[in-house]
């Protein structure tokens, strides 16, 4: 197989050929067989810091096979993708957004990993797995909340900050406080099924999401675009959103927060 500039993208396997994906907590192999394809999981105890997408001389027999059959094309993508569910920033230090101010934040979120064959679309999308373990949480009230992802304290205020690993990718965010109200951010989350995925160099960075706070008792505006100092001049989008938002949506952003003050 020829040397390849990133792991992501197009490949062409022949009848037989295996290839393993090793990153992250995860290690999966997929095998071309007559019309379709099988994969095979294994599980990993250690955190594997690279991303690797290789040859393998034989298939292993973990007994977490599952078959594909999808007819004749050989082709498979690999691409990056977000979680299946929003995902949840929990604050444990002392962040206030004075009236009229804005804060910028940057949140590590581990990838999943999508298998497609012949084309990229949700009718062509055999295998979907996850990089990384992550714990289940509840945002909002108890009867009127939703279930999503826990990112810990996986955030920094400047990008070099976070150390961030291969398996994660970058989520840049800008909250600005419209309101007359001091904002001290406590739980935020991201839904990031409206968020693609773009690379520069080495570097995978979503969509930047812009949070328009107007208050307590106030739903916001969300808006996901790309910032020319993050994406590049001309942004490279590797991975569309799992649902697309072209104009700006009203939604909450914002939970558990201890207190505002006039």
């Amino acid at each position: 197989m020829e040397k390849r500039k990133t792991i992501w993208g197009k490949y062409e396997l022949k009848n037989e050929s295996v290839l393993q994906f090793t990153g992250g907590l995860a290690s999966v192999a997929i095998k071309r067989i007559s019309y379709g394809w099988i994969t095979s999981k294994s599980v990993r105890y250690a955190t594997q810091e690279s991303l690797v997408f290789e040859p393998c001389t034989s298939f292993p027999s973990t007994g977490n096979e599952e078959v594909f059959q999808t007819g004749r094309s050989d082709v498979l993508f690999v691409l990056p993708a977000l979680p299946l569910k929003p995902v949840v920033l929990r604050n444990n230090k002392t962040i206030k957004v004075s009236p009229k101010q804005s804060l910028k934040l940057f949140l590590a979120i581990p990838l999943n990993v999508q298998f497609y064959f012949a084309q990229v679309d949700n009718e062509h999308l055999m295998y979907e797995f996850s990089l990384a373990e992550l714990s289940n949480t509840w945002f909002g009230e108890t009867d009127l909340g939703e279930p999503a992802f826990s990112l810990g304290q996986r955030f920094a205020l400047r990008p070099e900050e976070l150390d961030l690993n291969k398996h994660e990718v970058l989520c840049p965010v800008k909250i600005n406080n419209s309101s007359h109200h001091l904002l001290e951010l406590q739980r935020l989350i991201i839904r990031v099924e409206n968020l693609s995925i773009y690379q520069k160099n080495e570097l995978l960075t979503t969509s930047r999401v812009l949070i328009d706070f107007k208050g307590p008792d106030q739903i916001g505006n969300l808006n996901f675009g790309t910032d020319k100092k993050i994406h590049g001049e001309h942004p490279v989008i590797v991975a569309k959103a799992r649902n697309p938002v072209i104009k700006t949506i009203l939604d909450k952003s914002f939970h558990f927060i201890k207190h505002f003050t006039q």
